[in-house]
C-alpha cells in the first residue's frame, strides 16, 4: 500500500511539473518563485500584454517558437516585483508607464547637445539625456549610478550619457552650484567636477568649489573667473529654459533619444528601459 501510495504521490508531482508554464523556463526571475507568489506571477504574465512586438498575453508570447526579448524583460520584470511583494496594481500602473516611455507618441523633446560632453562611447546608438539640478539630493545618487553604467557598465557602448543643468529654485546653492557644474563644462572637466560635487553632495557650500576645481584638473583662479564670467551665467539660464519649454517641472527628468521617460525612477529599471532602447536601434528584439 506504502508503495502504491508513494507512486500515485510521484505521479501527481510529475503532472504538475508538466502543467507549469514554459514561460518560467524561460524568465530567470521567475523560475524561483513557488507558491502563492508564483501563482500571482502566473496570473500576471496570462492578463498583461507586451506592448510591442507581439499581440497576446505575455504568457501566450513567450510560448511563440520565436520569442521577443521585450516579451521575456517584462516577464522577469514582473516576477522580481511579485518576488518584491508589489501588488497587482502597482505592477500594471509601473508598466503602463513604462509603455508610455518607450512607445512613441507626439513631439519629441527639443535638445540642444552642442559642446555638451557625454559620459559613456560618444558612439553609442542610443541617447539618455538627464535634466537635473545640481543641489538636487536624488540626481547626486542616481547621476553617478548611470554614468558607471555607461562608463563600464551594462550600458557601455550601448548610451550614451549627457547632462543638462536645471536648477531649482527651492534647492539652496542652486544657482552657484549650476553655475559652477557649467564653468567646468566650459574648462573641459565637467564629469570628472560633477562626480566629485555629488559625490560631497552633503559638505557643498560655494567656497569649496574651488578647491574641489582643482581636484577635478583645472586651476582654480580660472575656475572662479570662468563660473562669474557672463557668458557662463547665459549658459545656465538657456538650459534652464530649454527644460521649462521640453515641460520639465522636477529633477531628475530623462529624456531617451529625445522621448520623455515617465517610469520608475530607479537605476535597475532606468538600465533594463535602456537596454530594451539599444535593441530596438539594433533590430535585435528578438532572439
Amino acid at each position: 500500500m506504502l508503495v502504491k501510495r508513494a507512486r500515485g504521490l510521484w505521479v501527481i508531482a510529475m503532472l504538475s511539473m508538466s502543467t507549469a508554464p514554459t514561460a518560467f523556463a524561460k524568465t530567470p526571475a521567475c523560475k524561483s518563485l513557488k507558491g502563492a507568489k508564483g501563482d500571482a506571477a502566473q496570473k500576471l504574465l496570462a492578463a498583461l500584454h507586451p506592448y510591442a512586438c507581439c499581440d497576446g498575453t505575455i504568457a501566450e508570447c513567450l510560448k511563440a517558437p520565436k520569442v521577443c526579448r521585450l516579451v521575456v524583460r517584462l516577464a522577469d520584470n514582473v516576477c522580481r516585483r511579485v518576488d518584491k511583494g508589489q501588488s497587482e496594481k502597482e505592477i500594471r500602473r509601473v508598466l503602463s508607464r513604462r509603455a508610455r516611455s518607450m512607445v512613441a507618441a507626439g513631439k519629441r523633446a527639443s535638445i540642444d547637445l552642442k559642446d555638451v560632453p557625454p559620459a559613456g562611447d560618444e558612439n553609442s546608438p542610443v541617447t539618455l539625456v538627464e535634466v537635473a539640478c545640481a543641489r538636487c539630493p536624488f540626481c547626486a545618487k542616481i547621476t553617478p549610478a548611470l554614468h558607471k553604467q555607461v562608463v563600464s557598465g551594462r550600458l557601455k557602448g550601448k548610451v550614451k550619457l549627457y547632462f543638462r543643468s536645471f536648477p531649482i529654485r527651492d534647492h539652496k546653492y542652486s544657482k552657484e552650484a549650476g553655475l559652477g557644474f557649467v564653468a567646468a563644462r566650459r574648462m573641459g572637466k565637467f564629469w570628472p567636477f560633477l562626480l566629485h560635487a555629488y559625490e560631497h553632495f552633503d559638505a557643498f557650500s560655494p567656497e569649496k568649489q574651488r578647491p574641489w576645481a582643482r581636484f577635478a584638473g583645472m586651476d582654480c583662479k580660472r575656475f572662479a573667473e570662468v563660473m562669474s564670467d557672463d557668458g557662463t551665467r547665459k549658459l545656465l539660464v538657456a538650459s534652464k529654459k530649454e527644460g521649462l519649454r521640453n515641460r520639465v517641472k522636477a529633477t531628475p527628468t530623462f529624456f531617451i533619444d529625445g522621448q520623455r521617460y515617465v517610469g520608475e525612477l530607479k537605476v535597475e529599471e532606468l538600465v533594463d528601459v535602456l537596454e530594451e532602447a539599444y535593441e530596438r536601434k539594433k533590430g535585435l528584439l528578438f532572439r
